[in-house]
């Protein structure tokens, strides 16, 4: 062979091996693993029989999220779900070698006898500082997992209040929780950013009260024996409170900008809603569950900065055009509407008033949801297409009573009087981008 050619092959061999070298595992430690921090656990852990450099690195993924419902339940049998489930997180919590960890996420529904094992992954997540701690049991079917006194009393040392430094958000579900343990959390975790508790039966009471309190989101949901919520904090960015009617108790908020209130149906919106009135003139977002009458109250209000409004409407007869003009006039810089069409059963009076003219100069999406095609459905789609000067969409998802073939009678009757230039999407069952001009 010539010197050439034994040249040229050389270069063929050389060009062969860099194009299979094995680029990524040449990366560094800290790389890889934030990589493999973006997979889920069964992901990550599969990653091991990549090569031997990558056997151990799953092992030091930040994120511990265990969602049994994804993970475990679509392919394990109903016996064998909660066993295989414990057996899982437990082997992952003896192998993992990381110190920190960013998330911790349980989510599964587990018996009222596996008390004691949850209670041993808290102190194990707790001892990683963890940032972000979420225990999701909504599928437990009634059965409550109370967070223990014994952890409680164990953070009040020194050694504990070190370990929940690092904690930006908590967040749980089903989970019994204290009034007095969650403000232990609020007032000794400095970087703590956001708590949210649903369906807790031992909280009755909330205090937010400090100006040194960091956190900017509170969601309170489902907490059926609430009696009151005190608020003081100028962080606060975000609230949201959905259950039984309360003593709200609201001062120096100079941040909030989004609330959500939706109350159970024996209870009026307005109750909720009136500690809150002072501070409608800084809104950008508003989530209201409420029926008609309560809307109307809202024709002395103002709402300048709202940008987004969030409404779940009843549907008995056509006074929800009143209640629907009279907040919309409140909020002249509103960009995005979104309705949730339902009907609660609630008695709602006879129409008595006009329904009030008002243009719009900045909605551009409008969204109607679990829409039903009734008269009332189609008024307040023609009276958003009248009103609004520069809408570009409206979304239509239609409620799973229709049938294919109302859909596409409703869809003719709404694009019989769209406005030019405005796209009509309806939802999944039917799709219709039509596009006038």
């Amino acid at each position: 062979m010539s010197k050439k050619a034994r040249l040229s092959s050389s270069d063929d061999l050389l060009r062969e091996n860099e194009t299979t070298k094995d680029w990524v595992s040449q990366l560094p430690d800290d790389i890889l693993i934030n990589i493999i921090s973006k997979l889920t656990l069964m992901e990550a852990a599969r990653t091991c029989v990549l090569s031997s450099r990558w056997r151990y690195l799953w092992t030091f993924t930040t994120a511990l999220d265990f969602d049994g419902i994804r993970e475990i339940l679509p392919r394990t049998k109903r016996y064998f779900r909660e066993y295989k489930f414990v057996r899982w997180v437990n082997k992952v919590l003896v192998l993992h070698r990381g110190s920190n960890v960013s998330q911790f996420r349980v989510s599964f529904y587990l018996s009222s006898s596996l008390e004691g094992v949850i209670t041993n992954w808290i102190y194990k997540a707790l001892a990683k500082t963890v940032q972000n701690f979420e225990l999701d049991f909504r599928y437990n079917s009634g059965h409550h997992y109370t967070f223990p006194q014994e952890i409680y009393n164990s953070l009040k040392g020194v050694r504990g209040l070190s370990s929940i430094k690092s904690l930006r958000s908590i967040c749980l579900s089903a989970v019994s929780v204290t009034g007095e343990i969650l403000e232990f959390f609020i007032h000794n975790c400095p970087l703590l950013d956001e708590l949210c508790v649903k369906d807790s039966i031992d909280l009755v009471s909330l205090k937010v009260v400090g100006s040194s309190v960091r956190l900017k989101s509170l969601d309170i949901q489902y907490c059926s024996f609430m009696k009151d919520i005190e608020i003081s904090t100028p962080n606060l960015f975000s609230f949201k409170y959905y259950g039984p009617k309360i003593e709200l108790h609201i001062e120096n908020v100079p941040q909030l900008v989004e609330l959500s209130v939706h109350a159970d149906h024996t209870v009026e919106d307005m109750f909720l809603v009136a500690p809150l009135i002072c501070y409608f003139p800084q809104l950008t977002m508003l989530e209201l569950d409420s029926c008609n009458e309560v809307y109307k109250h809202f024709s002395n209000c103002e709402l300048p900065k709202l940008i987004h409004l969030n409404l779940r409407v009843t549907i008995p007869n056509h006074e929800c055009l009143v209640g629907l003009a009279c907040i919309m006039k409140a909020c002249p810089s509103l960009q995005k509407l979104t309705l949730e069409l339902q009907s609660s059963g609630r008695r709602i009076g006879k129409k008595t008033q006009q329904v009030l003219r008002c243009s719009h100069q900045h909605l551009k999406l409008v969204e109607l949801h679990m829409f039903r095609g009734r008269e009332i459905d189609l008024q307040l789609a023609f009276y958003i297409f009248e009103n609004a000067a520069i809408l570009g969409k409206m979304i239509v998802e239609p409620s799973n009573y229709m049938t294919r073939k109302e859909i596409r009678n409703c869809t003719q009757m709404l694009e019989s009087k769209l406005p030019q230039g405005v796209e009509l999407v309806i939802g999944s069952l039917y799709v219709s981008d039509y596009k006038h001009g």
